[in-house]
This record gives structure tokens, C-alpha cells and sequence, in this order.
């Protein structure tokens, strides 16, 4: 894959990472949705760190 191909995959899970972080917080989510929505996270997360490990903070 090129560099310009990671750098753009890269953003959008960023991207995709923050917009479930924000979405946890809204009111009037069932126990169930925030259940399945923090394991996608935690996946978001798990695969970002796994396929671009070469990226720090």
C-alpha cells in the first residue's frame, strides 16, 4: 500500500474512532447499544493500533 493510501485510511478511522467516541455520549442510548458500540470501538481502536503501528502520539 503507498503512503498516501495509509495516510488516508488512517485519517478516516481517526475519524471514524472520534465520531464513536462523541456518539457514546448521547442521551436516551440502551444499555445494549452502548455495549455493542463501545466493542466497535474497542475493535476501531485495536485496528488502528495494528495497522499502523509506526503512527505515535
Amino acid at each position: 500500500m503507498a503512503k498516501k493510501d495509509f495516510a488516508f485510511e488512517y485519517k478516516h478511522m481517526q475519524i471514524i474512532k472520534h465520531a464513536l467516541r462523541h456518539y457514546l455520549q448521547r442521551e436516551g442510548a440502551s444499555y445494549q447499544d452502548l455495549v455493542s458500540e463501545i466493542a466497535l470501538l474497542n475493535r476501531v481502536e485495536n485496528y488502528i493500533k495494528e495497522q499502523f503501528p509506526f503512527i505515535r502520539k
